[in-house]
């Protein structure tokens, strides 16, 4: 996760490869935020920077590649933006760990909810049905059932 010394609003984006959550186990540093936790692909954006490009870079700066299927879900009300990706398996063989400690695939059942950080701890604790439907089908949500609102491009 590159950090911007803007305090720009970030980026989260949940990655599904076969009905499981792509999840990176945070680096175990104090210094960083939310050590040591489970996490989708995050971070900042740089200076300059939108919602869109920051979420290309991150993915690029985490696993290495930008999944075809990658969609902007919305925006937070703190101005975060959301984004949502299913890889293929051609893609999944791709995924190589630029940041943290490792990565591992969980169904939703297995999320490790009591280890998991930020964003994406809070929107599955307030809305665990969309996340089940995110695993289970092939639908994309969408992200007014995740009270996001319609990204403008302008952020």
């Amino acid at each position: 996760m590159t950090q911007s010394g803007t305090n720009k609003a970030g980026v989260i984006i949940f990655i599904v490869w076969r009905h499981q959550f792509h999840m990176i186990l945070r680096d175990n540093k104090p210094e960083i935020m939310s050590p040591n936790l489970w996490s989708p692909v995050t971070g900042g954006r740089d200076e300059n920077e939108n919602l869109q490009e920051a979420a290309e870079r991150e993915l690029t700066e985490e696993i290495g590649i930008v999944p075809k299927a990658f969609a902007m879900l919305g925006i937070s009300m703190k101005g975060n933006g959301f984004f949502f990706c299913r890889l293929t398996d051609e893609e999944r063989k791709a995924v190589v760990l630029g940041e943290g400690q490792r990565y591992k695939f969980f169904s939703f059942e297995k999320l490790p909810r009591r280890k998991m950080a930020g964003a994406m701890k809070i929107y599955l604790e307030k809305y665990p049905e969309v996340f089940k439907r995110m695993a289970e089908t092939e639908l994309p949500p969408y992200g007014s059932e995740l009270g996001l609102a319609v990204w403008n491009g302008r952020h």
